[in-house]
């Protein structure tokens, strides 16, 4: 078990691996603001598998899994026997807000949605903010450092080896939690024998629970990596990818993360405050579609427009300028 060092700066991790990838960039940042800014060592703590992630990594001093789905009361009580210093919590959730008050922690940095706000020393809206996903998160961070430099990318490398083709390759995610935020399943197919017969190697990825898109898209031409990888391995592939194109999921935001070239497609959702934080990311969706974006997890338009609309031959002509440019 890795040693939790007192006085640090807790950091709280969310579930969802796309608010997860979302919290790198803030690591990043308070890494590189400690010496100055007395932040000190920085623990990552939340759900094991996105806290994983960061589990000895350059991202943070210390890794804590949660047991189970622990309430505020145990959650204080860890924070309170660590002595933490400082709680920086951006999931939605009154939890941890909660904990850190319970535990006196001296400050509690945050977002004010689920009466979080209450809780905190510095809070700061989200969900009623304007503009892209991180910087909503830094805007409340500048309520606790008025100096701040801007937000960096997280250029995140999760350090692991992996068996890369020897060609160039691309990576495609096309899982979704929502159907609506899914990009059919023959186009995704349809681009992976377009990059084949353009001499891209082409590495599927997703879940376990994903296996049947991902294997209708693999078929014989691709290498179908679903549920064979861990987070950090995807991560890899990734980072070492030529370019990756994904549905508004965590993966992309993952990759966007790693510094890969993303190509996110939008349909249910609206790229401008979700695109993926990243230095050659693009979110792309079709204008003109009445009902989009709808936020709805299902479709009920036919033929589902928003994201079928989008043809494989323009996402490759995308994805090209990615690479290109």
């Amino acid at each position: 078990m890795a040693v939790i060092p007192d006085h640090a700066t807790w950091v709280r991790f969310p579930r969802f691996v796309g608010d997860a990838a979302m919290q790198l960039p803030v690591l990043r940042l308070l890494r590189e603001l400690a010496p100055d800014k007395g932040i000190g060592p920085i623990v990552v703590w939340g759900p094991k598998t996105t806290v994983g992630l960061v589990a000895n990594t350059w991202f943070c001093d210390a890794a804590l899994a949660d047991e189970g789905k622990p309430g505020p009361l145990e959650m204080a009580r860890i924070l309170r026997r660590h002595r933490a210093a400082r709680s920086i919590h951006f999931p939605k959730s009154l939890r941890p807000a909660l904990a850190a008050w319970l535990a006196r922690v001296p400050e509690r940095i945050g977002v004010d949605e689920s009466l979080a706000g209450l809780f905190n020393t510095h809070s700061g809206p989200f969900w009623d903010a304007e503009g892209p996903f991180l910087l909503r998160y830094h805007a409340v961070l500048k309520r606790r450092w008025p100096d701040l430099p801007p937000m960096p990318y997280a250029d995140f490398d999760p350090a692991v080896a992996i068996d890369k083709p020897a060609e160039r390759y691309l990576c495609l995610m096309p899982g979704s939690t929502w159907p609506s935020k899914a990009w059919p399943v023959d186009h995704y197919r349809a681009l992976l024998l377009k990059a084949r017969s353009e001499g891209f190697a082409v590495a599927v990825l997703g879940s376990p629970d994903e296996a049947a898109t991902c294997a209708a898209v693999a078929g014989g031409e691709g290498l179908d990596l679903c549920g064979r990888t861990t987070l950090k391995e995807a991560a890899a592939w990734m980072r070492g990818s030529t370019a990756v194109l994904g549905n508004d999921s965590g993966l992309s935001h993952l990759a966007a993360a790693c510094g890969a070239p993303v190509l996110a497609l939008y349909g249910a959702t609206d790229p401008g405050g979700s695109t993926p934080w990243g230095p050659k990311s693009r979110g792309l969706r079709k204008e003109g579609v009445p009902c989009a974006p709808c936020f709805k997890p299902a479709c009920f338009t036919p033929g589902h427009p928003c994201l079928a609309g989008i043809g494989p031959d323009q996402v490759w002509a995308e994805l090209q300028g990615l690479i290109t440019g």
